[in-house]
C-alpha cells in the first residue's frame, strides 16, 4: 500500500444482532460520537423493563457478648 502524503481514516466495524437480524456498520472518528450518544438512550430507554435482581437476606452475625 502507498499511504505517502495521504491521510488516513480510521474506521470502526459496529455489528449487532437480536437473534434473528444481523446488522454491520462502519464509523469514522466524526460519527462515533453522535452513534454513541444514539445507542446509549437505545439502551437507557430499553432497560426500564428489565426485572430487578432478587437478592438473598444476608444473615447477620450473632452478637458477641464482650467481657
Amino acid at each position: 500500500m502507498r499511504t505517502k502524503g495521504e491521510t488516513i481514516e480510521f474506521r470502526c466495524l459496529v455489528r449487532a444482532t437480536d437473534g434473528k437480524k444481523k446488522i454491520a456498520t462502519s464509523l469514522g472518528a466524526k460519527d462515533y460520537l453522535r452513534f454513541q450518544a444514539s445507542y446509549t438512550t437505545i439502551l437507557k430507554a430499553r432497560m426500564t423493563s428489565l426485572k430487578k435482581r432478587e437478592r438473598k437476606e444476608k444473615k447477620k452475625p450473632a452478637d458477641v457478648k464482650q467481657a
